[in-house]
């Protein structure tokens, strides 16, 4: 499978998405040539050329501005403009596309050329927000009628498997976002305060209740609160921040590598987004992984698939995200009680060692291209 081209298919940019960075550099590791096509949705990247990585990677972009959320609807048709042109006119041996918003251009010229075609669903775009039940359908039919067009899905975790009522797709595999396994032992106590940490988009449309994490530290000695970040909440939260700035940092976007570092020193990590948004009760958020690999606790809602991974693997606390007594609670729990908050750290390393680490998803994952660069005959041997 030497020197096979891929051509990956993203709606965001390169430096946004951790996991699209390390699937690239696994890539580039088995001699695969790399094509990234992806949308510069603010127009104002520039572009790069490292010239110890083109010879094996090339990134495209398409420079036009559009709104994020739904009005985005009505940038879409230039997208898949843009590429569909590349797919017909590049050589290419297998196209993957991520989500729904890249797939249907991929499907085509895949089918046009009797390529193969790889589709990953980070999220299910109809459950990212509460839809009527006729749209939400809908949508529904359409992923699944890609991904029975598609050579092989890949999903982010099994619960999405139950949120479309099951994947018309004998080739499906899941593969969970592990983070590079960049554990250092920190010393057991420091002099300050307990922190939290909480790194991620801050969008309104994607509620993170961090307004309910700053009322309930708000009365709790001892505690600090740092969140990092881009999104049209963040004039909220620097409110909240100057509001309160012994107790709450706002220090914005940081590099993926900053956060890794600051979680590692932080106390205690959380995941309390809003379940009233359908995506949510079905997603594993990268936080997730990222506590474990740096051995750290996490709190997380309640009713979701997170919270199902954090109760097997008793590596942090569930609580009623809407509830800011019963987040105080949690936190006052793991501040007072460094036996649990260290026992929790570990179980969630050693299932991050066991389960969910760097080589066992790389290997999944080129296994699959393997056998999709193999034809119709080539069937992966790990589908849910």
């Amino acid at each position: 499978m030497k020197d096979k081209s891929i051509i990956l298919v993203r709606t965001n940019l390169l430096d946004r998405d951790p996991w699209l960075a390390r699937h690239i550099d696994c890539l580039r590791r088995e001699n695969y040539k790399v094509l990234l096509l992806c949308w510069d949705r603010e127009g104002k990247s520039r572009d790069r050329q490292d010239e110890n990585k083109k010879d094996k990677f090339q990134e495209l972009r398409l420079k036009v501005n559009a709104m994020w959320g739904v009005k985005v609807l009505f940038f879409l048709p230039i997208w898949w403009s843009f590429v569909f042109f590349w797919l017909m006119w590049k050589k290419w041996d297998l196209a993957h596309a991520i989500n729904l918003d890249s797939v249907i251009p991929v499907v085509i010229a895949g089918k046009l050329k009797r390529k193969p075609v790889i589709y990953e669903i980070y999220d299910v775009y109809v459950d990212l927000m509460v839809l009527p039940r006729i749209i939400r359908r809908i949508g529904i039919f359409l992923e699944k009628f890609f991904m029975r067009c598609a050579s092989v899905v890949i999903i982010a975790n099994e619960a999405q498997e139950k949120e479309v009522n099951g994947i018309p797709n004998r080739n499906t595999a899941v593969i969970y976002n592990f983070p590079p396994d960049n554990f250092k032992k920190e010393p057991a106590q420091r002099n300050g305060s307990f922190r939290l940490f909480y790194a991620g988009v801050l969008y309104h449309s994607r509620p993170m209740n961090l307004d309910k994490v700053y009322k309930a530290i708000e009365n709790i000695d001892g505690v600090s609160l740092t969140i990092a970040g881009y999104g049209d909440a963040v004039g909220d939260i620097q409110r909240w921040a100057k509001k309160n700035g012994n107790k709450t940092e706002f220090i914005g976007r940081i590099t993926y590598d900053e956060v890794i570092e600051r979680t590692m020193k932080s106390d205690l990590l959380f995941a309390l987004y809003d379940t009233g948004v359908p995506a949510i009760r079905y997603a594993n958020c990268n936080k997730l992984f990222e506590a474990m690999m740096c051995q750290k606790p996490i709190i997380v809602s309640k009713g979701t698939a997170m919270a199902d991974m954090v109760e097997k693997e008793k590596c942090g606390l569930v609580v009623d995200s809407s509830s800011v007594d019963e987040i105080g609670k949690a936190i006052v729990r793991l501040r007072d009680n460094p036996e649990l908050r260290n026992q929790l750290g570990e179980n969630g390393r050693n299932a991050y060692e066991r389960k969910y680490n760097r080589h066992i998803m790389e290997r999944r994952l080129l296994a699959l291209y393997s056998n999709a660069l193999k034809g119709p005959q080539g069937r992966i041997n790990h589908a849910i």
